[in-house]
């Protein structure tokens, strides 16, 4: 066989290193006629042929070897393609490695099954009994149209438990409950005969798992435990997404081109983000909050958050609150551009208010009372309570727009 060959077959197994490989293929580099290589330095010796690293004792009576500037050109040549030849090896052996890790999870999943009878779902969702299989976790779709499927997967105790779930041009509907089981519809239409979806779960990770340019939809209707996770992770494209009832420490929620609609969730740190539709959130719960929508209206009511930063653009945004319960201060930066931003904020003696509120060519509306004007101009206004200092819940307030107004009352 092929010396070279034979090196970057030993070095693709993992026999040797890259930096032996490299020695080898500048040994066998020379002629039939050529001189016999220089012997490989020795174990600590740098390859730009400087002073030897002090790792490790040197053999006694031991000189060292200079390298020559032709000679480390050289070898830098060869290492260069040898490394453009290692690249659609190395490509090969990842994707080897990947397919060995699909074909574990395959093992170690349970069951997409019918809700009426365990079995295998075939291309149509029609679930068939079969007494000496047991049900599988793949589904394989077919290209006749929508194939719907039932899921049910009991979910382990424990705070580490991540949950992952993700639409396709569908309605994505993800539900809190008192329960121990996720337990979901999943409708789907596939662009190949025989392309597989499947709910996986790795250790306390349980996630939906397909690939998105093999399917023209994938829709979700899901109840969950309300508080077995402690990530929650939930995305759609081209979807309707409706999230609620959850409680998790870290909560990701986004959508692309639709609507987001989150409801009654409590996290410690929550992300939720949308694009070219209406974002809505009621009664949500964190310590940090970012909310991020992209040209289409968004709607907040009714949120506790000691932290938050909103961000609209080119789109209206209203926030109604009604009272500040769960923390003592918060901090709120709320942006909006080239659309009007409004807040209704509660009044009462123990809440104390300082605010900062511009409106790059529009007008500010302040209809708080008790307020003490630091600034008071037609765009740009800060105002602060009288009582702040002593007050026993306190909020700073950075609020900005762009031509339009802006109103807090």
């Amino acid at each position: 066989m092929n010396e070279k060959l034979q090196i970057l077959q030993m070095l693709e197994k993992g026999q040797i290193t890259a930096e032996e490989a490299a020695r080898l293929l500048q040994a066998t580099g020379g002629t039939a006629a050529s001189s016999a290589p220089p012997p490989p330095p020795p174990p600590g010796a740098r390859f730009d042929g400087g002073p030897a690293s002090n790792n490790g004792p040197r053999p006694a009576g031991h000189t060292s070897t200079h390298t020559g500037p032709s000679t480390m050109e050289d070898l830098g040549r060869k290492f260069e393609t040898f490394a453009r030849d290692m690249a659609p090896k190395v490509q090969k052996f990842a994707e080897s490695a990947v397919g060995a890790i699909v074909g574990v999870t395959d093992k170690v999943s349970d069951a997409f099954t019918s809700t009426a009878t365990p079995g295998t779902v075939h291309a149509h969702g029609q679930s068939h009994h079969s007494a000496s299989r047991p049900a599988t976790s793949t589904a394989k779709a077919s290209t006749t149209g929508m194939t719907t499927v039932n899921i049910e997967k009991l979910v382990q105790a424990g705070s580490h438990n991540e949950l992952s779930l993700s639409g396709l041009n569908g309605d994505v509907r993800i539900k809190g409950y008192n329960g121990d089981k996720i337990t979901a519809s999943l409708s789907y239409r596939a662009k190949r005969a025989g392309a597989t979806i499947e709910l996986i779960q790795l250790g306390g990770k349980y996630f939906l798992n397909y690939e998105s340019d093999e399917f023209h939809q994938v829709s979700i209707d899901a109840y969950v435990p309300e508080r077995a996770f402690g990530i929650v992770k939930v995305d759609g494209i081209n979807c309707q997404v409706d999230c609620s009832s959850l409680t998790a420490s870290d909560m990701r929620i986004a959508n692309e081109n639709g609507t987001l609609n989150i409801n009654s969730i409590s996290a410690n740190t929550l992300v939720a983000e949308n694009g070219n539709g209406r974002f809505s959130a009621t009664n949500i719960a964190a310590i940090t909050a970012t909310m991020e929508n992209l040209s289409g209206a968004m709607e907040v009511t009714e949120p506790d958050i000691a932290n938050l930063k909103l961000t609209n653009f080119n789109s209206p945004v209203s926030i109604i609150i009604s009272g500040f319960n769960r923390h003592e201060d918060y901090l709120w930066n709320i942006e909006t551009g080239n659309a009007k931003l409004s807040m209704n904020l509660p009044t009462m003696p123990s809440l104390g208010y300082h605010i900062k509120a511009h409106a790059a060519m529009g007008e500010i509306r302040l209809g708080l009372t008790g307020l003490q004007f630091l600034i008071n101009e037609p765009s740009l206004v800060e105002a602060r309570s009288a009582s702040y200092d002593s007050a026993a819940k306190r909020l700073k307030l950075a609020a900005e727009t762009s031509n339009a107004a802006l109103t807090i009352s």
